[in-house]
């Protein structure tokens, strides 16, 4: 037994002998209170008297008043509970010898301790509770009254503030709480505090104890998705990456055929192994899978076939049998529920309309605008599509074009016909508002009543027109040609005289070459040739200033205008529509000199486009299949039609573009409308033909390859003496080629090898680079097959 005397004084240690101290005696006791009031059984250790000890005069203090009376017999004891005898009374004469405040001695002496204290008429100035501030009434007896002090206080975020009393600052139940919220972000960086009036809102107030004590804890489970996929997180939100999954998995981890596997333990998230082995899930199409083993959905079949577009125009090679929604660039065309129109959109999958008919037989409206042509003028029907019925009498609000009889003076106005007698009087009213607007009155109507409407009636001729009159006049008279700024009065608007009235100060030369070449078009005697009677001519790249005097000057020859092209390679393609025909004054030829255009403009590379860059493709077939074009040089030409049944390809090399036009089924040469002098390029126009009058069967392209060329290499038929190997179609492995802008699709091309060698003979190269492409050919052995002449040739 250890026996030692334990803290308490009283008992001794019952342990047997050990290391260290004994500890608290842990002995139960019996005992009451200082001041006897109060009976407990508690520990010895925890008692505040040691050592020996009276039970009757207690053990513990209970913390309330002792209420014991004093030595005096008159005041109670107001100490908390305590050991011992109490103390003397504070009120005993002897121990009192001022008043109150302190400040005046007592003249009589007081016998008792019952007797009063006086209380002189100073102020009493004792510190309040506050200890700021100083009690301000007249000496009194007892405790000083609250603080009343009005004292500014903080919230406890300290972003607000109010004047309260200065006892209210001690009170806890008073606390000033603001209802800003805090915003501030928590430990975790994503979420913030939104406690109102937040006690750590204030810069400063994170000194609380504890090294790494955190002020915003956030206590949101983080609950991410952890790498492995199948569990989450179980922390609180924190910043940076969650840490790996814990869980193992205890079973096989096999690949999708099951040849596959590792073996338990693994850690959770593992992924799966891959596996060399071919997929054993059979193809829908037939085809062998040319994938290894995989999860889920099998991927589209990359075998090459040959399918038809999504909306049945063609039929289209080197497809992957997986692709769904193939389509070409030609325009749908199918008939859509109205029956009258044919669908305007590109290549789609079915149906055209979105809400088709509800009953089969049924004609409803597509939606497009109706289109047919009016009975009281030339323009067209602008409701909407309506099969079931006639197309509504309403007045046309196009805009049309009106002149005086000499064409000088110029108005537009709606074309006004078709109007209804319902609505004379608003029609009434609208032609007297456009007629107010007019610059000249209109002339007068015939004498018959009959209504005619604004964009059929003409403006009066005034002064000006009397003027230009007997100026022209009497210019014929004397042979005498007016200024050039003169012929720029052709009718036309403001803008497109301002236009055309700049860029002829400025370069004249060029104004007439382009003038000269829309003579030729609308009135050069024609001659069919290749089958077609179009004609068309490609200027060569400018800017949009010289693009939109071209324009201006085309709309004057009622010629229409394509753009195409980039900036800044963008170039015109115009060519002549049935509306076309001379304006009433053509630049740079005199007046009343009788236009005609027996020959062509001279060739400019400044202006025209090089006739060997551009394949037409003219009056196609409705089923011709131009998607050779599309995916074999879709990449490298500018497609431009010009009407449903006609195009042009526009290629940046002259070898790419005489390939096209040797592959093409329905292609043909293009010479424009200029003609080729003999040191330029070689064109039928060269002997004094063009485009559409020639009878030299030539074509641009004979000197840069020979007709049997190909793209894939130099003119192999060239050499006499050279054995052309047997070219057999690699379909196994097709040619890679350039992305093609307008389809998806893969197309052929020519090898980079090739292409220069193409391109140096197309050049007019020496016979040392031809013999070099012979010797090319002489090294392989005939009668060889060869699947790629790129190979073969390197």
């Amino acid at each position: 037994m250890c026996g030692r005397l334990l803290s308490c004084g009283r008992h001794r240690c019952q342990r047997q002998c050990h290391i260290g101290g004994c500890g608290s005696c842990q002995e139960l006791i019996t005992a009451s209170c200082f001041c006897q009031k109060k009976t407990e059984t508690v520990l010895c250790g925890d008692m505040a008297l040691k050592g020996d000890f009276d039970e009757r005069g207690g053990l513990f203090s209970c913390n309330f008043p002792c209420d014991k009376s004093l030595a005096c017999g008159n005041h109670l004891c107001l100490e908390n509970c305590h050991p011992g005898t109490c103390g003397e009374c504070q009120l005993l004469p002897r121990k009192i010898k001022t008043c109150h405040c302190g400040k005046k001695k007592l003249i009589a002496k007081r016998k008792s301790c019952l007797d009063p204290i006086p209380t002189c008429s100073a102020v009493c100035g004792k510190p309040l509770m506050c200890q700021a501030h100083f009690c301000k009434m007249q000496c009194h007896e007892g405790n000083c009254p609250p603080c009343s002090v009005d004292v500014e206080q903080r919230c406890r975020c300290g972003s607000s503030r109010r004047n309260v009393e200065c006892h209210q600052l001690f009170d806890e139940t008073l606390s000033f709480v603001c209802e800003k919220p805090c915003g501030q972000k928590k430990n975790c960086g994503r979420h913030r505090c939104s406690e109102r009036c937040c006690p750590l809102f204030k810069t400063g107030s994170h000194h609380l104890s504890g090294d790494d004590w955190d002020p915003h804890l956030c206590s949101v489970p983080c609950g991410k998705r952890l790498q492995c996929g199948n569990h989450s997180c179980q922390l609180l939100c924190h910043r940076g990456h969650c840490p790996p999954c814990l869980e193992t998995i205890f079973t096989d981890l096999t690949c999708a055929c099951g040849k596959t596997s590792v073996a338990p333990p693994i850690p959770c998230g593992t992924p799966v192994p891959s596996c060399q082995h071919s997929c054993s899930v059979p193809q829908p199409c037939g085809h062998p899978a040319s994938h290894s083993c995989h999860f889920g959905d099998c991927p589209p079949c990359t075998v090459q076939v040959m399918k038809e577009c999504t909306g049945g125009h063609v039929m289209l090679r080197n497809i992957p049998c997986g692709s769904k929604d193939i389509r070409c660039n030609q325009l749908c065309s199918k008939t859509r529920q109205c029956g009258i129109h044919a669908c305007a959109r590109s290549c789609h999958p079915s149906p055209c309309d979105s809400s088709p008919a509800l009953e089969s037989g049924v004609k409803s409206s597509c939606g497009q605008i109706c289109g047919a042509p009016r009975r009281d003028c030339k323009h067209t029907c602008v409701a909407p599509c309506h099969p079931l019925s006639s197309c509504p009498e309403q007045r046309c609000d196009f805009g049309t074009s009106i002149s005086c009889s000499c064409g000088r003076i110029n108005a537009t106005v709606p074309c006004g016909a078709g109007a209804s007698s319902g609505s004379f009087n608003n029609d009434t009213l609208l032609e007297a508002s456009v007629i107010r607007k007019l610059p000249v009155p209109l002339q007068p109507l015939d004498g018959n009543g009959r209504k005619v409407p604004l964009g059929q009636r003409k403006l009066a001729c005034d002064e000006e027109c009397d003027k230009a009159a007997r100026k022209r006049q009497l210019a014929d008279a004397f042979d005498v040609s007016q200024p050039n700024l003169d012929s720029l009065h052709f009718g036309e608007s403001s803008v497109a005289s301002e236009v055309l009235s700049d860029i002829i100060l400025r370069e004249p030369k060029w104004v007439i070459a382009v003038e000269d070449r829309f003579k030729f078009m609308v009135l050069g005697k024609s001659k069919p040739c290749n089958g077609s009677s179009m004609k068309v001519h490609v200027f060569y790249h400018m800017l949009k200033e010289k693009r939109d005097a071209v324009r201006c000057m085309a709309e004057r020859w009622k010629l229409s205008v394509q753009a195409a092209g980039w900036e800044p390679k963008r170039f015109l393609v115009v060519h002549v529509t049935p509306k076309s025909k001379p304006p009433s004054r053509v630049l740079g030829s005199k007046i009343g000199v009788l236009v005609t255009a027996s020959q062509p403009p001279a060739y400019d590379p400044l202006i025209d486009m090089d006739p060997r860059l551009v394949v037409a493709m003219l009056d196609l077939p409705r089923d011709a299949d131009i998607s050779t074009l599309v995916l074999r040089f879709g990449g490298e030409c500018e497609m431009v039609w010009l009407n449903d049944k006609n195009a042009l390809a526009i290629f940046g090399d002259p070898v790419r573009a005489a390939t096209a036009l040797r592959r093409l089924d329905h292609g043909s040469s293009y010479q424009g409308a200029v003609a080729l002098q003999n040191g330029g390029v070689s064109s039928p126009a060269a002997a004094g033909g063009n485009a559409w009058g020639s009878s030299d069967p030539s074509n641009p392209w004979r000197k840069i390859v020979s007709p049997t060329a190909d793209s894939w290499g130099p003119d192999w038929a060239s050499g006499a003496d050279s054995v052309v190997p047997v070219w057999r179609r690699n379909d196994g492995n097709p040619i890679s080629v350039n992305v093609n802008r307008w389809n998806l699709l893969d197309s052929d091309t020519e090898s980079a090898s090739d292409s220069k060698e193409s391109r140096r003979l197309a050049e007019g190269g020496s016979a040392t680079d031809f013999g070099i492409a012979k010797r090319v050919v002489d090294a392989v052995t005939t009668g060889q097959e060869v699947d790629n002449w790129e190979e073969a040739c390197e």
